[in-house]
């Protein structure tokens, strides 16, 4: 008997797993995360070429935009954002997250999303987006919308947290490929000094950002968004969204370090 319920529980343990995994795959597919990821990934190339030019003064060459290309696995960086889901989501929650997602106003979110995300790779049109922001009523009712569902969602505060640990893993790298010891303590203590001015470059690029994205939207179908941010599942996802692109970009970010301490020690032999 207990060989027989042995085997039931590994069944049923398997089975629940299973269907974590199809609900993780329903979700993932429904806000379009492969090309979420894929957009990243574009970012991210783009940021390692600033590095080499204005960092490396150029030396980084073929061997660092290769390492770089190498880096921004998007396999690897979707399966961090597929295991945070996973782990922070249950089953009705990852249920009702893809239904949302799967409606005709989750489809708009992603694809404006996306494309608005696409478009700030033109810095004329982010410039564009910038100044629009900083022209914006904030006294006006879309405005006011907006507004709300970036503190819902505490978007401004978890992104400079995000940046700041991010800074701080590339530091390290940095450290650690040049075999350095590094003073955790003071690297910390400046990039917390430049919280203040994060913050506010942060919260103009958010506001700038969700503007241009959710301008085809009425104001009834943000205070839909709004609505499903404010449920459990709204929550679980956010939280489980920012613990999984934390965790990839640390681990990008402290191997670009160490990638750009390569190229400076092999630019001074």
């Amino acid at each position: 008997m207990r060989l027989l319920a042995w085997y039931f529980l590994v069944f049923v343990g398997w089975a629940a797993t299973a269907s974590a995994s199809e609900n993780v795959d329903r979700l993932t597919e429904a806000m379009r995360l492969t090309e979420v990821v894929q957009i990243l990934r574009d970012e991210g190339v783009r940021q390692g070429r600033d590095l080499d030019e204005n960092l490396l003064d150029g030396n980084g060459g073929a061997f660092f935009e290769a390492q770089v290309e190498d880096l921004y696995d998007t396999v690897w960086m979707k399966s961090k954002i597929d295991n945070a889901l996973t782990d922070g989501m249950t089953e009705p929650q990852l249920e009702q997250a893809a239904l949302f997602f799967e409606s005709d106003l989750g489809r708009a979110i992603v694809s404006l999303e996306n494309s608005a995300r696409r478009a700030f790779s033109d810095d004329a049109i982010e410039e564009m987006a910038v100044s629009a922001y900083r022209d914006t009523d904030r006294d006006a009712g879309y405005f006011r919308l907006i507004d709300e569902y970036v503190e819902i969602n505490d978007l401004v505060d978890r992104n400079v947290q995000g940046t700041l640990s991010a800074d701080y893993s590339f530091f390290r790298g940095l450290a650690d490929g040049q075999g350095a010891m590094s003073d955790d303590g003071e690297v910390l203590a400046q990039l917390l000094a430049q919280s203040a001015q994060s913050e506010e470059l942060t919260r103009e690029w958010l506001y700038s950002f969700l503007l241009l994205a959710y301008q085809p939207l009425s104001e009834a179908q943000l205070r839909e968004n709004i609505a499903f941010s404010r449920t459990e599942a709204g929550q679980a996802l956010n939280d489980a969204l920012f613990v999984g692109l934390d965790a990839m970009f640390n681990e990008l970010s402290y191997q670009l370090g160490v990638t750009v301490a390569q190229v400076l020690s092999a630019s001074d032999l």
